[in-house]
């Protein structure tokens, strides 16, 4: 029982004691998944040509995220990320359920010492999105978030995500809020 307290004891230790793996030449691998609720805005003219704008499309919206990115410098690192998102929307008591699909080009920064167990990221990125209700979209998002490094390869994320989007017809806003896991590979 002793041996098995202390192997414990060491394990515990060990998730406080190890290097991020956030240095130049290393690969980040992993994801995200989120939950929102998004608003969006219905966008018309009216007979004269003006642009009136609707509100009053909500929904609830799951995000998963998929990336990879290679670190340019210490605590910098570029990468995409593939998005999949399944939203439930309802507006006027009429319900949707879509699928998007999009690609997410981003650049993350670290911003405390890379040899700590924990770090501060910032993540803002470009959005491009299919969709099957609201068609192709444009637009950006702003991820930041703790990332807690379990060992000097793997790190737990806690993220906030805002998201911005624009249609032909739509412009949808989002604020996600979610858990990653990310895999850092160290350079040979």
């Amino acid at each position: 029982m002793k041996t098995i307290k202390f192997l414990l004891f060491i394990t515990l230790f060990s998730f406080f004691t190890v290097n991020a793996q956030i240095t130049k030449g290393n690969w980040m691998v992993g994801g995200n998944a989120s939950f929102s609720y998004s608003k969006t805005e219905s966008k018309n003219n009216n007979s004269n040509g003006t642009e009136i704008t609707y509100s009053g499309i909500g929904g609830y919206t799951i995000l998963l995220e998929p990336n990879v990115a290679y670190f340019i410098k210490n605590k910098l690192a570029v990468g995409s990320s593939i998005n999949y998102v399944n939203s439930f929307i309802e507006e006027n008591k009429l319900r949707f359920d879509g699928m998007n699909l999009g690609i997410s080009p981003f650049v993350r920064y670290y911003f405390l010492d890379y040899d700590k167990n924990y770090n501060v990221f910032l993540e803002p990125s470009y959005n491009h999105f299919i969709s099957e209700n609201l068609g192709n979209s444009n637009g950006f998002g702003l991820k930041t978030g703790l990332a807690f490094f379990l060992n000097s390869s793997v790190a737990f994320e806690t993220v906030l995500k805002y998201s911005k989007n624009n249609s032909e017809n739509y412009i949808n806003n989002n604020i996600y809020l979610g858990f990653g896991l990310q895999v850092h590979l160290e350079k040979e």
